[in-house]
C-alpha cells in the first residue's frame, strides 16, 4: 500500500531519527519539506492544521496520485521543516508555501486543500497568488470571525488578550498503523509545541488578515463540514458544536457557487476519519477547475464524476 511507502525514504532530516518522504528545499533561510507524488493538472497542494503535518495527509494523498500531481508540505516547525524565528501568521504561511513551490519547480495552477487553520492560510494564498490558484477546497476549516463568535456566545475558552490559550499538539485519529509510530515521534518534540503556541500567538492576526479578504465568485470552492461532535454532550458543547455547523453553513450561503459537503461519521480530522468525503470533494474542484464550470452543480454531473468517492465516504450534499 502507498501509505506504508511514506516511511524510510527520501532524505534523513537531522532533527528526527525518520527519514523525510519528499525533499527539503531553502525558503528564506531555513529548510521546508515538500512531498510531491503523481502526475496531472492542476496540482493538488495540501495544508495541515495546528500541529499537523504532511503525514496528516497520508489516506488522502496516495489516493489522488494515481491521476494527479499532489503535493503535501510541512510548516515551519512541524514534520521535516525547521522552525523560524519572527510571527507566523496566515499572511506569513501563505508566502513561504508559494516560495517554497517555485523552489521545488512545482507549476502553478494549484487547486488548494486546507484543514482546520490551514484553510486561513489557504485564503491568504489565493488571495496573494490569485494568478495561481484553479480552485480551493476547505476542510472544516477555521472561520475568520470564530473567535468574537465564541466569545460573544460564552461556548468555548476565551483567548487571553492577544493570544490564544495554549494546548499542546495531539495525535489525529485514524492514522495509518504504519505511520503511526513517526507521527508520535514529530508530534512530541518540544519544537512542535513552541510552533503551535507561535501560530497561535498570531491567531487573532490571521483571523484578521482572512477578514480583509475575498473569494472571487467564480472560483471552484468545496467547503467539507464534520457531522459528528469532537466534544462531550453538555450544554456548552452543544452550544459549541452548533455554532460551529452554523459559521460552516453561513460561510458557504456567502459563496453562491460553493458546493457544500457534510462527512456524517467524521469529527474534525475528516481527511483521516472519511478520507472518500475530502477526496471526493478535491474531485468536484479539480472537475470545476479544469471545465471551468462556476455556476452550481447539478447532483446528476456530482455523480457523473465523483459518485463513488462521495458514496463510500457516506458524505451528504445539504439542501441548498
Amino acid at each position: 500500500m502507498a501509505v506504508l511507502m511514506l516511511i524510510g525514504v527520501g532524505m534523513v532530516s537531522a532533527d528526527t531519527e525518520y527519514a523525510a518522504p519528499g525533499s527539503l528545499f531553502e525558503v528564506e533561510g531555513h529548510r521546508m519539506h515538500l512531498h510531491c507524488t503523481g502526475q496531472g493538472a492542476p496540482t493538488v497542494v495540501l495544508d495541515s492544521g495546528l500541529g499537523g503535518t504532511s503525514l496528516d495527509w497520508s489516506r488522502v494523498q496516495p489516493w489522488l496520485s494515481d491521476s494527479n500531481r499532489v503535493c503535501s508540505y510541512d510548516r515551519p516547525g512541524y514534520g521535516w521543516s525547521r522552525a523560524t524565528p519572527g510571527t507566523r501568521s496566515s499572511a506569513v504561511i501563505a508566502r513561504e508555501l508559494h516560495k517554497l513551490l517555485q523552489q521545488a519547480d512545482e507549476a502553478p495552477p494549484y487547486v488548494l486543500v486546507g484543514h482546520s487553520f490551514g484553510g486561513w492560510n489557504m485564503q491568504l494564498f489565493e488571495h496573494q497568488y490569485p494568478e495561481d490558484v484553479a480552485g480551493l477546497v476547505l476542510v472544516d476549516a477555521s472561520q475568520a470571525r470564530q473567535i468574537e463568535r465564541y466569545e460573544q456566545a460564552g461556548t468555548a475558552v476565551a483567548p487571553r488578550g492577544r493570544f490564544m490559550v495554549f494546548s499542546p499538539a495531539t495525535i489525529p485519529p485514524a492514522l495509518p498503523a504504519g505511520i503511526r509510530p513517526v507521527v508520535e515521534h514529530l508530534t512530541y518534540r518540544a519544537v512542535t509545541n513552541r510552533t503551535v503556541h507561535t501560530e497561535l500567538a498570531a491567531f487573532r492576526d490571521s483571523a484578521l488578515q482572512v477578514q480583509q479578504t475575498s473569494l472571487p465568485p467564480d472560483l471552484p470552492l468545496v467547503v467539507v463540514s464534520r457531522g459528528r461532535p469532537i466534544r462531550s454532550a453538555n450544554a456548552s458543547a452543544v452550544a459549541s458544536e452548533e455554532l460551529w455547523r452554523d459559521m460552516q453553513q453561513e460561510f458557504v450561503e456567502s459563496h453562491p457557487g460553493a458546493v457544500h459537503l457534510v462527512a456524517q461519521h467524521s469529527g474534525h480530522h475528516v481527511h483521516l476519519e472519511q478520507p472518500g468525503v475530502v477526496t471526493g470533494a478535491i474531485c468536484i474542484a479539480m472537475q470545476m477547475a479544469r471545465a471551468g464550470e462556476t455556476r452550481r452543480l447539478p447532483r446528476g454531473w456530482l455523480e457523473q464524476r465523483c459518485l463513488n468517492p462521495l458514496r463510500s465516504a457516506s458524505a451528504y450534499l445539504p439542501a441548498r
